[in-house]
């Protein structure tokens, strides 16, 4: 599983899928205008909402279970793609999500089910250990319930 809560609360809430694009277990997602679940973009201004908790394919009419921080500062733990592994010099540092894939997974197959560490775009995941070199512990920076006030909130 690609984010899997380490320490914190969370809850689980139910969401309608998109017909128009799958969702994968263990995949960051967000809502999209339609406020249907679609897995997290690493060039957006989205927020994230959580963690899918099952896959969701265009055809599947269920609603689609998302795990949700109800704290600040859940911590997951996240697989990273093999574009670059983690070292310590990268805690306390911002990383995006990847989309893309990488190296040794087909592209677009990540669907936002691991972090990138060399990708800073959007700083979705604020890594606050590594527990080697393919695997980070990390918290989500920018979610969609909690009100920031950074250049990335132009909702005011």
């Amino acid at each position: 599983m690609a984010f899997k809560r380490f320490r914190g609360k969370t809850k689980l809430m139910y969401f309608r899928g998109d017909t128009a694009r799958e969702v994968r277990h263990g995949s960051l997602v967000g809502l999209n205008d339609s406020a249907s679940v679609e897995p997290a973009n690493n060039d957006s201004l989205d927020r994230v909402i959580g963690v899918a908790r099952r896959n969701d394919t265009v055809t599947d009419s269920a609603l689609v279970p998302v795990e949700v921080p109800v704290e600040n500062a859940v911590e997951w733990l996240i697989d990273l793609d093999s574009d670059a592994g983690a070292a310590d010099s990268d805690i306390g540092k911002y990383c995006a999500v990847d989309t893309a894939g990488g190296a040794s997974v087909p592209a677009g197959d990540s669907a936002a089910m691991r972090a990138d560490v060399s990708d800073t775009t959007s700083p979705d995941i604020f890594i606050t250990g590594r527990v080697g070199a393919t695997q980070i512990i990390g918290v989500l920076s920018r979610l969609a319930w909690t009100r920031t006030f950074d250049s990335h909130d132009t909702s005011r």
